[in-house]
């Protein structure tokens, strides 16, 4: 798929970030008043940050997925792009939105921490809020870390050291790291 002229003039984005936002708002509706961990990034700005990084990268992996979207713009970019999530009911929101949209990004449910970084992790902090349990999803997809040009991650406050640390041992040679916050935006 090649990357389109102007994303933002391609319907195929503004329906993701429609009904992104309207997944978004039936979702903190139907869990009023529960924890939920699910914080979404800024789906627009993601379009800008991702085709910024097509000319260096291929293939995407976003860890922590939740409802998809940005993984989704990953793959309508034309990356070969995987999100792994640990919460069963947002892998199959995220395959539904994909497939209303077109789009082939796969969706694996599992924990993105690898089983042998498990007990590093933590031992790195006390007081987390990224589960680090669950199925190991690199083995359902096939591929690790590693295996990847470009990673995705939106951490918890105060959790982007270990996820750096994650990346930097795991990842490999070519692997970049792009992270999301509120404060900065996106960056590599």
């Amino acid at each position: 798929l090649d990357l389109p002229e102007d994303p933002h003039q391609d319907a195929r984005f503004g329906d993701l970030l429609r009904e992104g936002a309207e997944i978004w708002r039936d979702y903190c509706q139907d869990r009023a008043g529960e924890f939920h961990r699910v914080i979404p990034a800024d789906h627009a700005a993601a379009i800008e940050a991702l085709a910024a990084e097509r000319a260096r990268a291929h293939t995407f992996l976003e860890l922590g997925s939740a409802t998809g979207v940005i993984t989704i713009i990953a793959d309508l970019l034309g990356f070969e792009a995987y999100g792994i999530e640990i919460e069963p009911d947002l892998v199959e929101i995220s395959e539904d939105l994909a497939a209303r949209v077109g789009s082939g990004a796969t969706f694996v449910e599992g924990s993105f921490v690898p089983p042998d970084y498990r007990d590093q992790v933590d031992l790195l902090m006390s007081d987390y809020m990224t589960p680090t349990e669950g199925a190991d999803a690199y083995g359902e997809i096939g591929l690790d870390i590693a295996d990847f040009d470009l990673v995705y991650a939106y951490p918890w406050p105060g959790e982007e050291d270990w996820l750096i640390e994650l990346v930097r041992r795991h990842g490999g040679p070519r692997t970049r790291l792009m992270i999301y916050t509120v404060r900065d935006g996106y960056e590599i």
